[in-house]
């Protein structure tokens, strides 16, 4: 099965090398322009099926390809792939476009590619067209920090998209913030990449919202406001959902979750909905129970959990909003994604009689453990 691997691999390595001269080829026509289509490479896109990269990568392949002799040999013997041709073909159509580059050497680019991986040659070539100019490529970064973006689109579910491109340098931003809080963390932590990271993403927002290192608005810091009922917050049957702002309304648990370690302001209204009485905000737990809650806790107390003591928050065992105590007893500090595990993901926290922190998980995840009798679990 390997052999068949590289063979089949081999052949669709040539057939985009002749993919890419064709293109070239059709490039040169004016058949696009007279099909309706604004360039070639949208006429490949289309009528291809593929995508614009994909296209233009062709292209650009098929016009370099007679300035690339030993590449075009090097592919045929096996010795790089057409992600290596396409690298060569690109960087030398760059060092060509730059009036200050100095003459390009196919050896030098091709034993690099020899010796490396598609990505790690990329790095090279990046390299190489700095060698030659460093200004055309200080241009190209600009030019892709100008076309930086980020569109956060509600969908009818109350959800929120977000589609965006940025930089390099702040791609690497920001991945470098996210790795580490998207890795799996603790016990029952099944989600996938994807979900790690959109995690990490909203864990990242809400330390910084919590920390206040986001700047004022009208000297008071930014912060989830959420508007509720009393019944809500206690679960009760029938009541309505919390009005949390800029999103739709939200479930009591999510609401529970919320007002677990928040500022409450108490607002009484009367049965025509007119405000009778604003409390003052109190927050819960005092500052000398969160110093304590610290020297106990050191961090989240989820098993398995790494996250400090400035990435959490206090958790109720008992909701306050449902008889429990603000007390060290009834309080154990947890991080933001194990606080929607113990809210919204059906889990429990108990704490032992030794003191030691138990999450017990849903009542369907013991269900779907279960066996006849006489059958292995």
């Amino acid at each position: 099965m390997d052999d068949q691997l590289r063979d089949l691999r081999h052949t669709i390595d040539l057939l985009e090398v002749e993919f890419a001269v064709l293109s070239a080829e059709f490039a040169k026509t004016d058949k696009a322009e007279h099909d309706g289509y604004v360039s070639p490479i949208q006429w490949l896109r289309h009528e291809c099926r593929t995508n614009g990269h994909i296209a233009a990568t062709a292209v650009t392949v098929g016009q370099q390809l007679d300035r690339l002799p030993k590449s075009a040999a090097a592919i045929h013997r096996r010795e790089i792939g057409f992600g290596h041709l396409a690298l060569l073909a690109s960087t030398t159509q760059a060092l060509d476009e730059s009036p200050s580059s100095t003459s390009w050497n196919e050896d030098r680019l091709l034993d690099k590619a020899k010796q490396h991986t598609v990505s790690r040659f990329r790095r090279e070539c990046i390299h190489i067209r700095h060698e030659a100019d460093a200004r055309a490529l200080l241009a190209e970064q600009n030019e892709n920090a100008r076309a930086r973006k980020l569109e956060i689109l509600p969908c009818e579910s109350g959800a929120v998209a977000i589609r965006g491109l940025l930089d390099p340098i702040g791609g690497a931003t920001l991945r470098t913030a996210l790795d580490p809080l998207a890795r799996r963390n603790g016990i029952g932590d099944d989600r996938s990449r994807e979900q790690r990271y959109a995690d990490a993403l909203i864990e990242l927002a809400s330390h910084g919202l919590d920390a206040g290192h986001v700047p004022q608005r009208a000297g008071v810091r930014p912060h989830l406001q959420v508007t509720a009922s009393l019944e809500t917050i206690q679960g009760l049957r029938g009541a309505p959902a919390g009005d949390l702002q800029l999103a739709d309304p939200i479930p009591g648990e999510s609401v529970a979750r919320i007002a677990c370690d928040a500022s409450i302001r108490r607002i009484v209204i009367d049965a025509k909905s007119n405000v009778v009485d604003v409390g003052r905000a109190q927050r819960i737990p005092s500052g000398a129970t969160r110093h304590a809650l610290a020297a106990r806790d050191g961090g989240c107390v989820w098993p398995g959990c790494d996250r400090p003591v400035s990435w959490t928050a206090a958790h109720h065992l008992r909701h306050w909003a449902r008889g429990g105590a603000t007390t060290l007893e009834n309080l154990a500090l947890i991080c933001h994604r194990h606080h929607w595990m113990a809210h919204e993901g059906g889990w429990e926290l108990v704490r032992s009689d030794a003191g030691e922190i138990i999450a017990l998980p849903p009542p369907d995840r013991y269900a779907s453990r279960a066996r006849p009798p006489g059958h292995a679990a």
